[in-house]
């Protein structure tokens, strides 16, 4: 009789322990795609397929996009300039690199605009460039390849935006991401996650990796992204309808109800994150790699 009630706890606890991991795996988001606004999307596409290496498609075959690896950027035309990306926080989006300094050297030679130049960071490297629309890419030779490789966010308060992307999207960050901003001023306070082999990097606003970094005012206020070179960063379930009763439920604030987009034949909601950041919820299936119907 004992071993048949060792047993039975045994196989409750399995069971206990499937359904946890069954839900934590429906509430975790994946990565789907970067919106950007651009004056000229053909230059745009063009700049990516050069610089980066990035496939242009047709979307869900309605849309011209581009494919990165690991998700899509998918573009918005608009009629005037778009404001500064650095006056929100998205810091910018990142490729990884494998050469720092000849891919640097390359980039400057095709005629890149130059943000930040070549750093060197440990054993690593990394520089900024200006895409067309004055949207920032990173290249960071930390992974030792050439696929698309981190979200880059700046903001307020470290362990708040890391605990959002954790409740709501179902990311985990280190445990010492919830602490407080470091009583040292010349600590950087900043933590990353990884979400389908992307990662998303938050840093304090006024820290940086470089001194080459250091160009905008300490304590500026972080505006909405609508309307911003990077638009919005795009995440997907399978199902978004118990994914926007839950958000809903916490009161996240909800920008744009469920709907399906035309444009990019998509079920989507969207919802404003943290320091002003415009995230979208996308119905669609995880990425494999070259998959994007």
């Amino acid at each position: 009789m004992k071993r048949l009630a060792s047993v039975a706890v045994l196989v409750g606890v399995f069971a206990v322990t499937t359904r946890m991991i069954q839900v934590q795996e429906l509430n975790r988001a994946h990565f789907h795609h970067v919106r950007v606004n651009s004056t000229d999307p053909q230059k745009t596409m063009e700049w990516y397929e050069r610089f980066f290496g990035s496939q242009r498609i047709k979307f869900k075959n309605v849309a011209d996009g581009l494919f990165t690896s690991r998700g899509f950027i998918l573009i918005d035309k608009v009629a005037a300039p778009p404001k500064d990306l650095e006056l929100t926080a998205i810091r910018h989006i990142g490729w990884a690199g494998v050469d720092g300094p000849s891919e640097y050297a390359w980039r400057k030679a095709q005629g890149a605009t130059v943000h930040t130049p070549l750093t060197p960071l440990n054993q690593n490297w990394f520089f900024y460039i200006y895409g067309p629309d004055r949207e920032i890419a990173e290249v960071f030779t930390g992974d030792k390849n050439h696929l698309f490789n981190h979200l880059h966010f700046s903001t307020n308060d470290v362990a708040a935006m890391a605990g959002w992307f954790e409740r709501h999207l179902g990311m985990t960050f280190p445990a010492a991401a919830t602490g407080p901003r470091p009583t040292d001023p010349a600590v950087r306070w900043g933590t990353s996650a990884r979400i389908d082999g992307v990662s998303v990097v938050i840093i304090y606003k006024d820290h940086y990796y470089a001194e080459s970094e250091k160009r905008l005012p300490i304590g500026r206020r972080l505006e909405t992204t609508k309307g911003s070179p990077i638009n919005h960063i795009a995440f997907s379930y399978a199902n978004i309808q118990p994914v926007f009763e839950r958000m809903r439920a916490a009161g996240v604030p909800i920008v744009e109800p469920m709907a399906m987009r035309p444009q990019h034949n998509l079920k989507s909601f969207f919802v404003q994150g943290p320091d002003n950041v415009l995230i979208e919820i996308v119905e669609a299936k995880p990425i494999p790699d070259g998959l994007w119907q």
